[in-house]
């Protein structure tokens, strides 16, 4: 499960992906969480189908969390969505945004779980991938641990969430397995990104999702663009990808 934080507290944050951590151990559903402190935040760059639920703070700093959520939802409307909120008050208003449940602070595992009951969440399906030889031996790889491929030091490495993993054979070999599918692209000389683990783009360089930055060929910057609101808008989408 894919899940989001928008708080602009930082230990609201922490409590909260705390209950997550705790939920995920009790129901043995592994869980990627990810923080952002605003709501501009999440909506910069959003694309359908990152996350299976969104907690959002209604108070959050010079933004109504309501309305975040209601620009969300014209974004992704399967998306599920759960306030966090100091008073009751607000859950009418949840229902203008089809929202799951309302968690009013503070958060426990009960309130946690009981929310997450409400949630329409897909059961995983499967998910596509790669075979790469690393280390004489073969690894299979699914698409969405993948952030990055680059070439460093004479040889092909590929960039996971969690570690790094250098391929045998020529990196255009490699690059020729990530372009058969949509959300892999080459952004510049020896890189091929993965379009849905990017934050921002700029005029030089992109921002993947866990900060990191690797360089845009000015050549390519307009084709990254291109495809990444294709991406967003769906056109590209297939299924499980």
């Amino acid at each position: 499960m894919n899940a989001a934080i928008v708080d602009d507290m930082a230990t609201e944050c922490e409590i909260l992906r705390s209950l997550l951590k705790q939920y995920e151990t009790n129901q043995h559903q592994p869980m990627q969480i990810t923080e952002f402190h605003s709501g501009r935040e999440l909506l910069a760059d959003y694309i359908p189908g990152s996350y299976d639920v969104v907690f959002m703070d209604i108070y959050l700093n010079n933004e109504n969390g309501v309305d975040c959520a209601l620009k969300l939802r014209q974004l992704d409307e399967n998306l599920n969505l759960i306030f966090l909120t100091t008073s009751s008050e607000f859950g009418v208003k949840s229902y203008d945004v089809r929202a799951a449940d309302y968690i009013v602070k503070p958060a426990t595992l009960e309130k946690l779980t009981r929310a997450l009951h409400y949630c329409k969440i897909a059961e995983p399906q499967s998910v596509p991938s790669i075979t790469v030889t690393t280390r004489n031996q073969l690894l299979e790889i699914t698409l969405d641990r993948i952030l990055y491929a680059d070439y460093q030091n004479r040889c092909a490495c590929i960039h996971l969430k969690d570690c790094l993993v250098p391929v045998s054979g020529s990196f255009s070999e490699l690059t020729d397995k990530f372009c058969s599918y949509p959300q892999f692209m080459s952004c510049f000389k020896g890189i091929v990104i993965n379009l849905k683990e990017v934050r921002e783009l700029e005029a030089d360089y992109l921002i993947l999702k866990n900060g990191e930055q690797l360089p845009v060929s000015r050549r390519l910057q307009k084709q990254v663009q291109q495809k990444r609101l294709s991406l967003s808008a769906g056109s590209l989408r297939g299924d499980g990808i």
